[in-house]
């Protein structure tokens, strides 16, 4: 996760008490991490985790409460697109 977190942020290390907003996140980075963990775990994380979740020790914990709450492609897929859509603007 901290490795999704510091590709997103351009960081070269983010470590598991760095705060996302202190490191430059906002709103558009903190819907992509979402859909790139949602993507590698097959969970469905909501984007307000993000702003309730502010480290990366923080958003771990919450994504093991979700474990059966699992994705499937379908929805995958059109988190994707949605994704492309937003990177785009």
């Amino acid at each position: 996760m901290a490795g999704i977190w510091a590709d997103v942020l351009k960081a070269e290390r983010v470590g598991v008490h760095d705060n996302f907003f202190e490191l430059g996140g906002h709103s558009l980075l903190a819907t992509q991490i979402a859909s790139r963990v949602q993507k590698q775990l097959q969970l469905n994380v909501p984007l307000r985790a993000m702003f309730e979740c502010s480290t990366v020790e923080e958003l771990a914990k919450y994504v093991q409460g979700l474990q059966g709450s699992a994705l499937d492609d379908d929805k995958v897929d059109r988190l994707s697109d949605l994704m492309a859509e937003l990177e785009g603007l």
